[in-house]
Order: structure tokens, then C-alpha cells, then sequence
């Protein structure tokens, strides 16, 4: 048996629990790659693999504890309830040590009403204590049990800690091989466009964002895990995520983040107007100067700076951001963007607030009830998660959010991928056509000299 198994069995023989108290037992690791076990334990039901490359941070959560006091201690963290302090026992660790550390896991579709088979396996909402969390965020990557009461479910964790430790080596391969069965062509999307464009000559909406979706099915042999690691790799500025629930993953990296929090700080950002990197240096610029003066990009922004500054009011004070925008380059795209800060008042619901900042107008429109309406009548397929909400809290009143932009669900051997833009008075269809094709990339870009882990 091993040693972190007896040290558990030997914790529950000699204290008392209560059934609602959630156990936490921590166990310091070698040097891991967190991305590999997302592969390694793909029989799983529900995996989430959330990262940010340039912080040095990877979170894994491996199953679901279901039980009705998951749920009691989810809602209880969400209110900023000292309460939660009282039902999570750190049993063998500094509980400060690891106050980084996600305890929940989740996400939320974009429109939870519209209903599509492909979308299936993921709930509208749902937000989960994992059994076990495998981290990198902590000086040693360290791996978590979790259970409530007294009686843990001991095999997964033996099933991860037979894995350990991790000796396969990773080698190149040939691009994989794909077919696209189904997108969103150039004269569909101008129809969407311009009946849009139809409601915005109306006075109906200000902005609307649309989305294409692109079909593949994957013919060859591949390596998930060395999609993850490509994406951190092209994009560590972004969140890197992976969310599986059954047989589908929504996975992609995302350069928006919707908040964060740390204690009452918290931090966001309107990100919002787009123009493609250049070919050299000098090109980039002008690409960046032509960004910064456009009137359509500029408006576009500060409608989405607007509504956040405006729906923060109720829930925080201390606002401060800088009025003129700056540039967020990422791989293939540059943005214009505005970061926020603010102190949230006492007693602030975290899930109440993620609910009143989303959908922003960046990924929706403006005004959003009413282009949340036409989004639902105009695009002929379900969402999902693209555009909705995945991240992460915990009980030390920190939480990681992300907009699930540049993203694509994978079920079985077929890959959708989504890509949007924000449609305003003076948008082309064309041009719009071809910023979507720019978002499509670092999914399709996945694709390209496939990684596979051999034993």
C-alpha cells in the first residue's frame, strides 16, 4: 500500500469527522507535466485542466465529489461565509501554504436555454469540488486528496499515484489528419451580417457579436495532452483550459479574462477591438498605430469598458483604470484593452457578480438582453461553453476567471471550432469574415506536426 494511502486510512482511524467537514490531505510531488495526466486519466468522467504559462501556475481536478455537502460548501465559499473556514480540515499541511490553490472548478454556458446534441454532456452550470487536484502553482507541484466525512473513494487516487512517476518521452510526429465537414461560409455570414447590420440601422442594438463554427473530424491518431502543451507553449499570456465532462472536451486559450480576486482586489479588464500582427517589426507598429485610431475598434472598446465599470459600481468601490487603451499582442492578433481595478464590498457573492459581468458586450452586444435574443435567432447552432464562463475559486476568496474565447468542444473524433467578432455601424462582412478566420488559429494551428507521447 502506499505511503500517502496509510497515511490517510490512519488519519480517519484516529479523529472524529463530521460528514460535512471536507478532508484535505497534500502530498508533495517530483517535478510533474500536469498536462500529461489530463491523457493518462481520460477514462475519467470529469477532468479540468486550467493554466496560466506566464504565471507559472497549472491546475488539474480529477472527479467530482457528489454529495450534498459539496453543494452546501460550494454555495457557503460563493457568499464569503466564514462558515467554510470551519468545514475544510487541512489534515496534514499549512492550509496558508497552499491558499493559491483552486478548490472549485467550473463553467457556465453562454446561452443556457439553447439546446444542441453536441453540447450534451456539459450541464448548463456547474460548479464541482474535484476528488483530487494536481497543482504546479506551489514551490513543489503537490497533489490533493479531497473527501467529505469519513469515508473517502480511495481508487482514483491510487489509479493517479500508480502513474507516478511520469517517465514517457515525447517525440514529433507528421501533421494529423483531418477533413472539415461543415463552417460557416462567406455568403452565410453576410446574411447573419447584414441582418445584424439591419437591426443596428433600425436603432434596435448598438453592437451585436456573431460567431462562425468550423466542423472536423479527426482521421488520424493524436495526443490531447500535446494540444495543451502547445497551447501554453504559442500563448502563455492567455489561460490555457480543458474542461471534460463524459466524452467531450471544450478546451482552448483564452486572452480574456473576465475577473479575478484576491481577497476584495479585484481585477478585470475590456478587451475589445482587433487587427492582426504584422510580418516584421515595423508592420507590427503601423498594425498597432492603425488599432489605436480607429474610431469603429475605439467605440467598440469603450462599449465594453462602459458596461463594466458600470455594473462593478453595485458591487465595488475604488474603481481605477487608465481611460486611454493600451495593446494586448498575442501570437497571431493584437487587441486594444483596458485593465481594472477595484475593491469589492463585504459580503459580495462571487457567483452573483460572475453573472452580473456576464456576457460583456465583447462576446454578446449591446444592449444585452436584446442582443442575447438575436444572437439566439440568427445563429443556427448552440454555443455552449464558447463565450461562457470556466475558472476556478476557493474558500480563501481568490477565483480565476475566463471568457471560453479561441476555443473549440472535441467529442470523440470530431472538433468544432468557434471564432467571433463584434458587429457595429460600418462593419463589413468581408473584413469581419476574415478576423474570425485569424480566431480560428490557435485551434487550427493544434493540427500542425502533432505530438505524441510514446512509452
Amino acid at each position: 500500500m502506499h505511503k500517502f494511502i496509510q497515511e490517510i486510512l490512519a488519519f480517519i482511524g484516529q479523529t472524529p469527522i463530521r460528514d460535512e467537514s471536507l478532508i484535505r490531505f497534500t502530498f508533495k510531488l517530483e517535478k510533474v507535466e500536469i498536462e500529461r495526466f489530463f491523457e493518462l486519466l481520460s477514462n475519467e468522467e470529469t477532468l479540468f485542466f486550467f493554466s496560466k504559462p506566464s504565471g507559472n501556475r497549472a491546475n488539474l481536478g480529477v472527479g467530482k465529489i457528489e454529495s450534498p455537502s459539496a453543494g452546501k460548501l460550494i454555495e457557503t465559499i460563493s457568499k464569503e461565509n466564514p462558515e467554510s473556514n470551519e468545514l475544510i480540515i487541512s489534515a496534514n499541511y499549512d492550509s496558508n501554504l497552499i491558499s493559491e490553490i483552486p478548490l472549485v472548478f467550473g463553467g457556465e454556458k453562454f446561452l443556457p436555454d439553447k439546446k444542441e446534441n453536441l453540447w450534451s454532456d456539459f450541464p448548463n452550470r456547474s460548479w464541482f469540488i474535484p476528488q483530487v487536484l494536481i497543482s504546479s502553482c506551489a514551490e513543489n507541484p503537490l497533489i490533493i486528496f479531497q473527501f467529505f466525512g469519513n469515508n473517502p473513494d480511495l481508487k482514483i487516487f491510487e489509479k493517479i499515484l500508480d502513474f507516478l512517476p511520469l517517465d514517457t518521452l515525447v517525440k514529433t510526429e507528421p501533421a494529423a489528419d483531418y477533413e472539415i465537414i461543415s463552417a460557416t461560409e462567406i455568403e452565410e455570414w453576410s446574411r447573419i451580417i447584414n441582418a445584424g447590420l439591419n437591426e443596428i440601422t433600425k436603432h434596435n442594438i448598438e453592437k451585436i457579436v456573431l460567431a462562425r463554427r468550423m466542423q472536423l473530424v479527426l482521421k488520424s491518431n493524436f495526443s490531447f495532452s500535446s494540444f495543451l502543451s502547445k497551447l501554453q507553449t504559442k500563448y502563455p499570456e492567455c489561460n490555457t483550459f480543458a474542461y471534460k465532462e463524459k466524452d467531450s472536451i471544450f478546451f482552448g486559450s483564452t486572452p480574456e479574462k473576465l475577473f479575478t480576486l484576491d481577497g476584495n482586489k479585484i481585477e478585470t479588464e475590456a478587451l475589445a477591438g482587433s487587427i492582426a500582427r504584422g510580418a516584421n517589426l515595423n508592420e507590427d507598429l503601423v498594425l498597432e498605430s492603425n488599432l489605436l485610431n480607429n474610431q469603429k475598434d475605439i467605440n467598440e472598446h469603450n462599449n465594453v469598458l462602459s458596461f463594466l465599470l458600470s455594473n462593478l459600481e453595485d458591487f465595488s468601490e475604488e474603481i481605477s483604470y487608465n481611460p486611454k487603451p493600451q495593446i494586448k499582442k498575442l501570437q497571431n492578433i493584437q487587441h486594444l484593452q483596458t485593465p481594472i481595478k477595484a475593491m469589492l464590498k463585504e459580503g459580495v457573492d462571487i457567483l452573483e457578480l460572475l453573472r452580473k459581468l456576464h456576457p460583456t458586450p465583447a462576446v454578446c452586444g449591446l444592449p444585452q438582453k436584446k442582443a442575447w435574443e438575436l444572437i439566439e435567432d440568427l445563429e443556427y447552432f448552440d454555443r455552449g461553453l464558447y463565450a461562457g464562463v470556466v475558472g476556478w475559486f476557493n474558500e480563501k476568496r481568490k477565483c480565476e476567471f475566463s471568457v471560453g474565447i479561441r476555443s473549440a468542444i472535441l467529442k470523440n473524433n470530431m472538433l468544432t471550432a468557434y471564432a467571433g467578432c463584434g458587429i457595429v455601424e460600418g462593419s463589413d462582412p468581408i473584413s469581419e469574415y476574415h478576423e474570425t478566420e485569424l480566431k480560428f488559429k490557435p485551434i487550427l494551428s493544434l493540427l500542425e506536426n502533432e505530438i505524441i507521447n510514446q512509452p
